[in-house]
């Protein structure tokens, strides 16, 4: 009798411990892992469109939907949601087109969460400029 209570003490542990790792797993991994702002020669310009990427571990359906938001500097508009991102499954990444309303350094930060649950979130700082025109496949830089 004894031998079936230990055994039944291993297996109920184990089951526990699976389950536990079954609710866990997809947060747990799930992170930004880094995200860019792909600038052009003339740098970044108000008024121009950049592409923002973020690379992640984990696809929205498990750790989900990732957003762009300025989260910092000294320029209005802090805290501003840029927008959701279109993840690529077939890279990892996600990304969005951001157009700079202001000038000044600010931090663009990607992040990715479920509703009422962080998950991870990075950033970067950048330094608009300046203002420039958008002319599609590059940005004139106002004086």
């Amino acid at each position: 009798m004894n031998v079936h209570v230990r055994r039944f003490g291993f297996a109920a542990t184990l089951g526990v411990l699976g389950l536990a790792t079954a609710f866990a797993a997809p947060g747990a991994g799930a992170a930004v892992t880094g995200v860019s702002v792909a600038a052009g020669p003339e740098g970044l310009r108000a008024g121009c469109a950049y592409t923002v990427t973020a690379t992640v571990d984990a696809p929205p359906a498990e750790a989900g939907e990732i957003t762009i938001i300025n989260s910092g500097g000294a320029v209005p508009g802090n805290g501003d949601r840029l927008g959701q991102a279109v993840y690529h499954p077939e890279n990892g990444t996600a990304t969005f087109e951001w157009i700079p309303k202001y000038t000044g350094k600010q931090n663009i930060t990607a992040q990715q969460f479920k509703v009422g649950q962080y998950t991870s979130s990075k950033y970067i700082e950048v330094d608009v400029q300046g203002q420039g025109i958008d002319a599609g496949s590059s940005c004139l830089p106002l004086p």
